[in-house]
């Protein structure tokens, strides 16, 4: 199933939950929503879902307006955050529920509920109420009473969120290789980046109710549109430090009260028509700097071992920056080091309206 919202909006009195929102998704595409509590991704997905009614704008379904069409006819199954399972009914009739509504004969719907549980892993607990079964199998049954009507489309409101740390990571491969296998078009709605850059095919993320960027991964991670995607995805997140565009002798290069920066071809033949001096933000991602040597002088602030890697915060100035470290690197507070920002890797913002000026 294509899904297409066409300046969808909605209102709740004056607050703008989603404000003019257009975005395709395609047929067998999983697509995630992501942005902070508030941001409206929830709402979009409850309106797409039909349980909400949009203020203005259009959702199609396979070019089909269905704004008035209810929940129960959009040909969509849906997991909650809360799984929302019947605790008084055994794995098994939790499953089969959306066909016994629809009057589909015993055989048949359990014949496809155990097809489902096989393919799930859960066809060893089917006798079993809600309440004797653990958090990650919950979510199975839960997904399974969703495919169990072979919807068109799959909308998932954060349901790793209740998992703990090594859980949400097994989930996460579980429900992209099932999304795979039976190709069918799912939204995502989740805060956790993590989770959308490793799950979901393109994402868009939301904040204040507007589309900020829509995109694969990778293109939102190495090409961010503006300040806000630039320090929401990304772990630990993109370093950000107030600049000056210079220009001198035809070469650019970014100003702070500490350092100056020459920037490399790749980066100047973008912004080449801007006038300087021009307030820019310089964003570096923690990786893009290497500690011991260079022109950039910085204090220890802490150092966090991670095992694989070490996080070291330090001071440029009055600025605080993060950098991953090599796992064996040592140093105590205070201490005054060399820094290297890999050019190539820089990123460049308006100060005031906070657009990529490389994008």
């Amino acid at each position: 199933m294509k899904v297409f919202l066409d300046r969808l909006s909605k209102y709740f009195g004056q607050v703008k939950a989603v404000d003019n929102l257009t975005l395709a998704i395609e047929d067998g595409e999983f697509v995630a929503l992501l942005g902070p509590s508030g941001c409206g991704k929830t709402t979009t997905l409850l309106t797409i879902a039909g349980f909400y009614k949009p203020t203005a704008g259009f959702v199609l379904f396979d070019d089909k307006v269905v704004n008035e069409l209810p929940p129960r006819e959009r040909n969509i199954g849906m997991v909650f955050q809360s799984y929302a399972l019947y605790p008084h009914m055994s794995v098994l009739d939790n499953i089969t529920f959306p066909l016994r509504l629809k009057k589909v004969s015993r055989k048949e719907r359990e014949t496809k509920a155990k097809a489902l549980a096989s393919l799930l892993r859960i066809e060893d607990i089917l006798e079993r109420k809600p309440a004797e079964i653990s958090g990650g199998q919950q979510q199975r049954v839960a997904l399974a009473r969703a495919l169990i009507k072979e919807p068109g489309l799959l909308l998932l409101d954060e349901p790793l969120s209740n998992l703990d740390a090594k859980l949400r990571v097994t989930m996460r491969a579980e429900i992209k290789r099932l999304q795979k296998d039976l190709g069918i078009t799912t939204i995502l709605v989740t805060h956790d980046q993590v989770e959308a850059m490793t799950m979901a095919d393109r994402i868009a993320v939301l904040e204040t109710g507007k589309l900020q960027q829509v995109g694969p991964p990778e293109e939102l991670y190495n090409s961010p549109a503006n300040l806000f995607v630039a320090g929401f995805i990304g772990t630990p997140p993109m370093n950000f430090l107030a600049a000056t565009l210079e220009k001198r002798e035809g070469k650019f290069f970014i100003t702070t009260e500490r350092f100056c920066l020459p920037l490399p071809d790749s980066v100047t033949m973008k912004i080449c028509q801007i006038p300087t001096p021009h307030d820019v933000i310089v964003g570096i991602r923690p990786e893009n700097i290497s500690i011991g040597q260079g022109e950039i002088r910085g204090e220890i602030y802490v150092v966090e071992p991670l095992g694989r890697d070490t996080l070291v915060s330090l001071h440029i100035g009055t600025e605080i920056i993060k950098v991953i470290a090599p796992p064996t690197f040592r140093a105590s507070p205070g201490e005054q080091v060399q820094l290297t920002f890999s050019e190539e890797k820089v990123h460049l913002f308006d100060k005031e309206t906070g657009k990529s000026l490389l994008v």
